[in-house]
């Protein structure tokens, strides 16, 4: 709490001025990276945790009807506010007078789309066949209502980069959140315990953003000045949710047409291994993004600074995640065993190949850093454009097989459009292809090459009890393992050693 009063103290004028922050950007950019990474193991203890808890006291059924919702969140976060929270933190200018703008003009815009929410209930109830469906919605609209009100007092917190604060209240909402999902469980009530642990994630994270934001918005009389810059946001912010809306209806049609296929029990056993499969990839392309966009959007006036914060960032998620998820590809019956219990075994082959998805995918999910920090939200639109109508024919094709089809159309589409997105991402950027490739190709060869030596060669580790233990061992031998090969390729030992060099040096 006294951190949280510590930022209240602030004169509400500060909240604008970045002048501090370019004077020590990169040591700033590298210590919001590091704060937010140290704190994933907390927040890795929280979720796993309360997963492994819901996953034994619930019953696929009851994912299910959340994931059923979950387009209709998806919606509703890319219609909230017109992307205009990014363009508060990409902005290199901005002061009160536009914040208060911004905000009144947001509030309509929420107030539609939070209606639009509710009256969608009964309709998606109906779409699903499911009647609960109804009060899950409305549920989730009081929510979502609370993050959109509380939007520009995250957004200036991002843009003084304060995320040493913005992680504690993270923290502290998903402690909170997961506490009361597992007793709503606990006492029988089923899906609500999912329902109720994210509707008080996002209460908690709306009343954390006000308190430790001083600003308040102002009733202003807008000059035509302000009519003109609050365009120009408004048109960088459209195009954002532009490309947000039609990118998630790619994301989410496979959960539409599986849920509508073959009812809530199939779509929480696709559901869970999506989860899971995509989870070391969230856990730091998350945390990270808000530092990447603020870091390169402050940097975007020097090119070659642009380009090194650029090339780090994604050597850093790339390194870190594609391990992971080719380790998870060879073990993924020990982790689906130990994370969710022995009923969830069967989603173990459509959870490989999602795996697989993720790992080419995550190509493609990077792009964003670049064009939201870039101001190219046009271009991503335009992606957009191309991207949905593939994914959505991927799915549908699949889905005949359900499940598993699902899984495998949405990893042929993801295959077939990752080296495009990026070729066209960074055809007009400060970043260039080499730039790009340069940061995955280490990572992806050690990390394939790594999981395909766990894989041929017998450890005779079947036979080591507990399951926890067994998975330590092998995860130990695999880090060695992709640490020797990384190093023994070409550049890799100058490579690793620059990195680790600025490391050592912005924490000195």
């Amino acid at each position: 709490m006294a951190r949280f009063n510590r930022h209240r103290d602030r004169h509400p004028d500060q909240h604008f001025e970045t002048t501090a922050l370019q004077a020590n950007l990169n040591q700033r950019s590298l210590q919001s990276g590091l704060i937010v990474v140290a704190a994933q193991p907390i927040k890795l203890a929280i979720g796993i945790g309360g997963t492994m808890v819901l996953a034994r006291l619930l019953v696929p059924a009851d994912f299910g009807l959340l994931a059923m919702v979950q387009p209709v969140l998806s919606m509703v976060d890319s219609l909230s506010n017109l992307g205009l929270e990014t363009a508060t933190v990409q902005r290199q200018e901005f002061n009160p007078e536009q914040a208060s703008a911004i905000f009144w003009l947001s509030l309509k815009i929420n107030t539609w789309v939070i209606g639009g929410m509710v009256l969608s209930a009964p309709l998606v109830a109906q779409f699903y066949r499911q009647p609960e469906l109804t009060h899950i919605v409305l549920c989730l609209a009081i929510g979502a209502a609370s993050l959109c009100v509380s939007f520009q007092h995250l957004a200036l917190l991002k843009r003084q980069m304060q995320f040493e604060l913005l992680t504690t209240i993270d923290v502290v909402a998903l402690g909170g959140s997961t506490v009361v999902a597992i007793a709503t469980a606990w006492f029988g009530l089923g899906y609500w315990a999912l329902i109720l642990q994210l509707t008080v994630l996002q209460l908690i994270k709306a009343m954390a953003y006000w308190h430790c934001c001083d600003w308040r918005p102002q009733r202003l009389t807008t000059s035509s000045h302000s009519q003109q810059d609050l365009r120009s946001t408004l048109s960088y912010g459209v195009h954002l949710t532009g490309f947000r809306c039609l990118s998630r209806v790619g994301k989410k049609m496979d959960r539409v047409l599986l849920g509508y296929v073959d009812g809530a029990s199939s779509l929480g056993l696709y559901s869970m291994a999506y989860r899971w499969a995509y989870f070391p990839f969230w856990q730091i392309y998350y945390p990270l993004f808000d530092v990447a966009v603020s870091s390169l959007s402050r940097s975007l006036s020097v090119p070659e600074r642009y380009r090194l914060y650029c090339q780090r960032g994604l050597l850093l998620i790339f390194a870190v995640c594609m391990p992971a998820l080719a380790f998870m590809f060879i073990t993924a019956d020990d982790v689906t065993l130990l994370m969710l219990g022995e009923q969830w075994l069967e989603i173990v082959p459509m959870f490989r190949v999602l795996i697989v998805a993720v790992f080419i995918g995550s190509l493609y999910r990077v792009t964003k850093w670049i064009y939201v920090s870039a101001g190219e939200t046009q271009r991503q639109f335009r992606w957009g454009l191309i991207h949905t109508p593939v994914m959505i024919v991927a799915i549908a094709i699949g889905v005949r097989w359900g499940a598993y089809g699902v899984a495998v159309g949405y990893t042929v589409g993801m295959g077939l459009l990752s080296y495009p997105a990026v070729v066209y991402c960074v055809r007009q950027s400060p970043i260039t292809l080499g730039d790009f490739m340069g940061a995955v190709w280490r990572p992806a060869s050690a990390s394939i090459l790594s999981a395909g030596l766990l894989y041929l060669t017998p450890l005779n580790l079947p036979s080591i009890s507990p399951l926890p233990i067994r998975l330590i061992i092998e995860s130990l031998i695999y880090v060695l393992v992709y640490l020797c090969i990384w190093l023994m390729l070409p550049r890799g030992y100058t490579q690793g050693k620059s990195f680790i060099s600025a490391l050592m040096n912005k924490l000195q």
